[in-house]
């Protein structure tokens, strides 16, 4: 589908977690579900462990799954040093066999919209649906797909932000987005500068894609995957789902 590596971005770990802090809100969310639950837990996609970690310090048995080397090393030293254990798994998680099942099994950081196409995401949520316990809870959540917003003009560039990197380099970033309809992708082309003199600025070009999901074809791709959608709130803090949500934050269980 895609002519590029979309994993790209996220190898650059140390990146990743400046311009990505925990959220207080999206933390208690899951915190509050994982508490509910009790048991073991799943983190699919996690990264550089922003969410395995502080869960595994608070004393939960927990397994965190990426398919990314670079991120998961990342996790790895960070669990070390902080004298915490977590069973790290280097997996695609659309194939995954673990051989146990899980109280509590989450995605976050909107992972969900890396799936692009109707194969990933049903391998997806097999692979989750037989990791889950019968009475088990798998929470996620995804952007809401605001067309306003979409089909907003694609030429004009936006501002994705500055920091000074670990090296002392300043870096800033810009990015233009298109919303392709038919297969519901959201096509970026960021572009990333770093300097010490701006006399002499470096530029990286990175495309990236994320899929969107409508409401009620959500709820069709969970169910005939063997989920049933219990809630879908509008953000973290619970509001109900209205048109104008950022988010469709979902909570769901075995049919």
């Amino acid at each position: 589908m895609l002519d590029y590596d979309n994993l790209e971005g996220y190898r650059d770990t140390d990146t990743y977690d400046l311009l990505n802090n925990l959220d207080e809100v999206e933390w208690k969310f899951y915190l509050d579900l994982a508490a509910q639950q009790g048991g073991t837990i799943l983190d699919v996609a996690c990264g550089t462990g922003r969410f395995t970690i502080p869960l595994a310090e608070r004393g939960f048995e927990i397994t965190g799954v990426d398919i990314t080397p670079e991120m998961l090393e990342a996790a790895k030293q960070k669990a070390e040093r902080l004298g915490v254990y977590v069973n790290w798994v280097h997996s695609d998680a659309r194939q995954f066999e673990l051989g146990r099942k899980f109280r509590f099994i989450f995605t976050t950081g909107n992972s969900f919209q890396h799936f692009l196409d109707r194969e990933s995401v049903d391998g997806l949520l097999s692979t989750i649906h037989r990791h889950l316990d019968q009475d088990g809870v798998f929470a996620f959540e995804t952007r809401n797909p605001i067309l306003s917003r979409l089909t907003a003009d694609s030429s004009i560039e936006n501002d994705g932000g500055t920091w000074v990197d670990k090296d002392g380099y300043s870096c800033s970033s810009t990015y233009r987005r298109s919303y392709e309809h038919k297969t519901q992708l959201e096509h970026y082309v960021f572009t990333d500068r770093r300097w010490k003199d701006e006399s002499d600025v470096s530029e990286t070009i990175q495309p990236f894609a994320l899929r969107y999901f409508f409401p009620q074809e959500l709820e069709s791709v969970l169910y005939y995957n063997g989920f049933k959608l219990e809630e879908m709130y509008g953000d973290f803090e619970l509001a109900s789902f209205q048109a104008s949500s950022p988010l469709m934050v979902c909570v769901c269980r075995k049919r």
